[in-house]
């Protein structure tokens, strides 16, 4: 019995032994193996691809497309006379040229040459009517300022004449008083002259065609309405009233036209009249020359102080009369050139048409508008008038001068480069009370500009330094190792992670230039350390991959032809003798990456 008793007691012990050795057992693996990987870091890689092309280091700013806009612009400044204020609403509507078809489109790329508007030839027959008018009344005015100086000139350069000669000697007074009256006489032919030109003037308004034309249709109606009147039987008392109504108004409106006939004609008899009596003036004047020969002595006195003044009063006569007739010429002058103008915008066919290529951004005027005012009929940017303006920092802008080259990469259009160059620097501060110290830079965008629009946000690089035709990778992908070495991690042709050493050049801060090692399309990895307890699935989710580090000693020397990781590389499962674990999660894929 007691020997059974001692074996119980040591199996006993045995057990509890067993178990103590267990939970030891567990203890350590815990402390060893898992503890590390649930408070240790993870490194995932991101896959980037070797490139060939050109490095740019350079000043990046952003900006936004601006336009400046050039115009189809009408300019034909119409000043009607005041006797045009008087015209009825018909008559004022014909005043103006009127747009009768828009053919442009907000949006358009238009190209010079092509027909934007096109005006009604109603319209621009009229306008041209009351131009040429202008210019007949303006032509009308000068013959009579010519008149008037002609006259009044010769009148006031032989009173002057005459006072100087009545001054410097009696003897002349006869002379004097002749070529005075000879004066009279020459200005009663010259307001002979006038009136004849007023006749012509009436004499034209009579013959005009539109007049004859409105007397015609009137004369027409008032007959007519007579004869429905005569026609209509009185005991129809409605339809006589309205016949008669009519047939009154007929009356009217040609009783009116008639009257300003019979008014033109008067005024040419009373003209005539008044021609008559320059006439007989002129022959009183003429028979009276002997009388006033016998005056000259009496004036003799009165002329010695004239000739002190006449030479001041002939002068200011002259400037006085100059002024008239260079006023008169000038409205000339203005008459015609408006009218040539007017006939260079109209054309042969009346369509306006672009006078330059670009983007229609504005079109002022519709179908069935006037042109009442001069002013902007259609806005347009050409292909370069597109600029940015961009603040550059104080540190910056000593690399900037006019004339440089920039690199511009719109967000519409992300792989897209358009070419730049710096059209103008403001050498002012943009603000005088804001810490950060900017001056505004405007770049002009080259070349083809058709898909851009205003408003367009866009990135900017000023290029201080650039290399051409290399091969270049993330500079995220350099790996440096204890011993010095640089190298890349390349995924090999059996999708394994391989360390390979390369000698790098040119950086310009996210991209470096290879030298030798890779070739144009290999895969690299970039590492990054994400803290412990992100799920693996959300690790797929940022796209990033998983991986242990491939097996053998990667903290230093060379395994396997692999040279290991940096320390800041290390993957989690690490031993503090630099064997490694075995780590959970997914890898690339590829044999020998577990």
């Amino acid at each position: 019995m007691k020997q059974k008793h001692r074996n119980k007691k040591f199996v006993i012990k045995l057990i509890l032994a067993g178990t103590a050795f267990l939970a030891l057992a567990a203890v350590c693996v815990y402390t060893v193996f898992i503890r590390p990987r649930l408070t240790g870091d993870t490194v995932i890689y991101k896959e980037s691809k070797v490139q060939y092309g050109d490095l740019v280091q350079g000043i990046n700013e952003s900006g936004s497309i601006a336009l400046q806009e050039s115009h189809i612009n009408y300019e034909l400044d119409i000043n009607y006379s005041e006797d045009d204020e008087d015209e009825d609403e018909e008559e004022e509507a014909s005043r103006y040229l009127q747009i009768e078809e828009v053919y442009a489109v907000q949006g358009q790329r238009m190209q010079e040459g092509d027909p934007l508007f096109k005006l009604s030839q109603d319209s621009i027959a009229a306008v041209r009517r009351k131009l040429q008018k202008a210019k007949s009344e303006a032509q009308l005015e000068l013959a009579e300022a010519v008149s008037e100086y002609n006259t009044q000139a010769g009148s006031a350069k032989s009173t002057y004449s005459a006072s100087k000669a009545e001054a410097d000697t009696a003897s002349r007074t006869y002379d004097t008083s002749m070529n005075r009256l000879q004066q009279e006489i020459e200005l009663l032919y010259g307001d002979i002259q006038v009136l004849e030109a007023e006749i012509n003037d009436y004499n034209e308004k009579l013959t005009d065609e539109d007049t004859l034309e409105e007397y015609s249709d009137l004369k027409y109606a008032y007959e007519t309405a007579q004869k429905k009147l005569d026609d209509t039987d009185i005991s129809s008392v409605a339809a006589y009233t309205a016949n008669y109504s009519s047939l009154q108004s007929a009356k009217t409106a040609f009783e009116n036209l008639d009257n300003t006939l019979q008014g033109y004609r008067d005024s040419i008899e009373e003209n005539q009249e008044q021609i008559l009596e320059k006439l007989d003036e002129i022959n009183n004047s003429q028979t009276s020359l002997p009388q006033d020969e016998m005056s000259a002595q009496q004036s003799y006195d009165s002329a010695v102080l004239g000739g002190k003044l006449a030479g001041d009063i002939y002068g200011y006569t002259l400037d006085a009369l100059q002024d008239t007739v260079d006023e008169a010429r000038t409205a000339v002058n203005e008459a015609q050139e408006l009218l040539e103008d007017f006939e260079a915008f109209v054309g042969t066919d009346g369509i306006v048409y672009a006078d330059g290529t670009g983007l229609v951004t504005e079109i002022t005027y519709e179908a069935g508008d006037k042109l009442m005012n001069t002013g902007v009929m259609l806005s347009y940017v050409t292909r370069d008038a597109y600029t940015i303006t961009i603040d550059v920092s104080e540190e910056d802008i000593s690399y900037i001068k006019v004339g440089d080259s920039v690199d511009i990469e719109c967000n519409a259009y992300p792989d897209e480069i358009y070419e730049g160059t710096v059209s103008a620097i403001t050498t002012s501060a943009d603000s005088s009370y804001s810490t950060t110290v900017n001056y505004p830079v405007t770049v002009r965008i080259e070349g083809d500009t058709g898909r851009l629009y205003g408003g367009m946000t866009a990135d900017i690089t000023f290029v201080t330094d650039s290399i051409e035709d290399v091969l270049y990778v993330s500079a995220k992908a350099i790996v440096t190792g204890e011993d010095g070495s640089t190298g890349v991690y390349v995924k090999n042709t059996e999708g394994e992670m391989e360390w390979k050493a390369v000698e790098t050049g040119f950086s310009n801060g996210s991209e470096i230039e290879i030298t030798s090692g890779l070739s144009e399309g290999d895969t690299v990895y970039i590492a990054s350390t994400v803290s412990a307890g992100q799920s693996e699935e959300s690790l797929r989710q940022s796209g990033a991959s998983l991986t242990q580090e491939p097996a053998g000693d990667m903290t230093g020397g060379e395994e396997n032809g692999q040279q290991g990781f940096p320390d800041f590389m290390q993957v989690p499962g690490e031993n503090p003798q630099g064997n490694s674990g075995q780590a959970g999660g997914t890898g690339f894929g590829g044999p020998g990456m577990p």
